[in-house]
């Protein structure tokens, strides 16, 4: 089903705009099923992780996570989650109320983004393997105009409000007409796709590449 959910989850959200808050790397104790999670260079607690204040620690690897409920600068104990060597974990920055505050926000823009698919039947099919990902940017670029990032950052002024709401309106309109088809084995005349590119080697500066090509733009 094509509109339901969120598109994305709070961590992406607060990643996505705040790089620094997500923390990740490979569990380098020695297994199997360790308790804790170790990662010897580290320094969880000199870059803000908490015990016991809703931050979520996550096993790729396994795809378990946990609430956090002890930490060092080197460790993470989370409930339910054990670690074998190698195990990439991932956790960020943000409580268990800016979840709550995230995950609201998102369901909140994603309605746009359900109303658009609705419009053109779309709502039943089987996303293409591209559009997940364009989904969630969608959604994770409407929230901040709703919610600001936990971090602070960026700080979006009132002119780029407006250029990333034009860029939105336009991105719905085209999956609302159907430019833009969503579904696999899609039709639309107009698949995500732009004659140059620039690259971005964190989710922050990819952000900043599509705010400086809507600026371009608009």
């Amino acid at each position: 089903m094509s509109c339901t959910g969120k598109y994305a989850e709070a961590w992406s959200f607060a990643s996505f705009w705040c790089l620094d808050n997500l923390l990740s790397g490979a569990h380098d104790g020695a297994g199997p099923a360790d308790a804790t999670l170790s990662d010897a260079h580290a320094q969880f607690q000199t870059k803000g992780v908490q015990a016991n204040v809703g931050m979520v620690l996550y096993n790729l690897t396994a795809g378990t996570d946990g609430l956090v409920t002890a930490r060092t600068e080197t460790t993470i104990t989370a409930t339910g989650v054990t670690w074998d060597t190698g195990d990439l974990y991932r956790i960020t920055l943000i409580d268990g109320v800016q979840i709550a505050n995230i995950d609201h926000w998102l369901g909140v823009a994603a309605s746009d983004i359900h109303a658009a698919l609705a419009s053109v039947g779309a709502c039943d099919c089987t996303l293409a393997s591209w559009a997940v990902s364009y989904l969630r940017k969608l959604v994770i670029i409407d929230t901040i105009l709703w919610y600001n990032c936990p971090c602070g950052n960026p700080h979006i002024s009132d002119s780029m409000k407006q250029a990333y709401i034009n860029w939105m309106s336009t991105e719905l309109q085209n999956i609302a007409t159907g430019v833009k088809d969503v579904c696999d084995g899609a039709t639309g005349s107009n698949y995500p796709a732009i004659g140059w590119a620039e690259q971005g080697v964190s989710e922050f500066a990819q952000a900043e590449i599509i705010l400086n090509d809507i600026l371009r733009n608009t």
